[in-house]
């Protein structure tokens, strides 16, 4: 579950259900540090820094994220939604950047702000400190104010470094995907440096966390371990979107078109065009028409929004996505492209221009349909061949 912040430069920044245990274990953390541990400060003074320090390092995270917005912006390109995590990273995974250069200036704008913050934040806190011979004698506001920056501070410097170790979903992850296609000019063989070095990290983390936890920290070493696993996944991740879109490289919009999809009046309800038309079609779509015209579309995305007692009484033009909000992409468009597209829509169809003026769908069900027809053929190939596929389709 994700919260609703705000929308800017055309993105909607939403924040992910876990910062609210994670701010009050903040809070709770520094307040009860303050208070009974060795500061002793009083407790509206402890209190008051440890909830602001709290607020500051979401606000954090959140001026992190927005920089990958503002300079994704500048090249052109718009996420619709961004989700603002602990450590930030999904940002980077979402965008869709044309070039190698505009990759490597997405990628470091978070990290780059995060150490300029921490830069701010430690003059800040290292000016209070020297204004005073001891900072403990210093005024309650001053000696609160020099702990919320130091603490900020470490807070982001943290958060810049932990974002350019070079794995998914981490924006170094990225960062070495842009460096390895600036070098190489492929993005193909910047996916798989990418996986590689994904990979490498992941497995060092793991290993590092299992030693930390042999002969020191318990919990620092399985954090060490968590996190190197995760990057090790993501980085399978990464392997098998660069499988899949090898498998379609030479494939376009029109290639994938549905043959077969549904037209439906606006008037059916949802339970007839469920069962009847639906059906076991999941992750395809029906156009609605009233008469001849055209005036929208709708698919599972669109119906599993309704609770089900209430598909007898909800008409398909009720729920539908008007046809001048479906995205249309020409048939010659990249099938990669046209699937990017589609992912980033939320839909269950695009629509597709053909060269006579018609136009035709794509939905996820084609796609997927095609998609494994090709696997299929691949795999066919490489048995009579003796050259084993790649990834999930025949190894690597």
């Amino acid at each position: 579950m994700n919260f609703p912040l705000l929308r800017i430069m055309g993105t909607e920044v939403r924040a992910h259900w876990s910062w609210v245990p994670i701010l009050a274990f903040i809070a709770v953390f520094f307040g009860l540090e303050l208070t009974t541990g060795g500061a002793g400060w009083p407790g509206p003074m402890a209190w008051t820094a440890s909830v602001v320090t709290a607020a500051l390092v979401f606000v954090s995270v959140v001026v992190h994220e927005l920089a990958h917005v503002a300079i994704a912006r500048r090249n052109g390109i718009v996420v619709p939604v961004v989700v603002v995590q602990l450590l930030g990273g999904p940002f980077v995974m979402e965008a869709r950047p044309r070039t190698a250069g505009q990759e490597l200036r997405l990628s470091l704008a978070g990290p780059v702000v995060s150490l300029l913050l921490f830069f701010l934040l430690g003059l800040l806190g290292t000016a209070l400190a020297i204004g005073w011979p001891d900072i403990t004698l210093a005024p309650d506001s001053v000696q609160a104010l020099q702990f919320v920056a130091v603490m900020v501070g470490v807070f982001n410097v943290f958060l810049g470094l932990v974002n350019i170790v070079p794995g998914y979903p981490m924006d170094g992850g990225r960062l070495v995907h842009a460096l390895a296609w600036l070098r190489t000019g492929s993005e193909a063989t910047a996916n798989s440096v990418a996986v590689r070095i994904g990979r490498y990290a992941g497995g060092v983390l793991m290993a590092l966390g299992v030693v930390v936890m042999a002969v020191d920290d318990a919990l620092l070493g399985l954090g060490l371990a968590i996190a190197g696993w995760l990057l090790w996944g993501s980085s399978r991740m990464l392997d098998r979107r660069s499988v899949l879109q090898d498998l379609v490289a030479d494939l376009r919009a029109g290639d994938a078109a549905d043959s077969d999809e549904p037209k439906v009046p606006p008037q059916l309800t949802l339970d007839v065009f469920a069962g009847d038309y639906l059906g076991e079609r999941r992750g395809t779509a029906a156009l609605v028409e009233r008469g001849a015209d055209l005036i929208g579309m709708i698919g599972t995305a669109q119906i599993r929004k309704i609770p089900r007692r209430q598909w007898t009484t909800t008409r398909t033009e009720q729920v539908m996505v008007p046809i001048a909000r479906v995205p249309r992409i020409s048939a010659d468009t990249a099938l990669w492209t046209a699937m990017e597209v589609l992912e980033g829509t939320g839909l269950d169809a695009l629509l597709i221009a053909l060269a006579d003026g018609g136009q035709a769908v794509l939905s996820r069900r084609s796609t997927a349909r095609l998609v494994h027809a090709r696997a299929d053929a691949q795999q066919r190939s490489a048995l009579v061949t003796g050259r084993p596929g790649r990834g999930r389709f025949g190894g690597r």
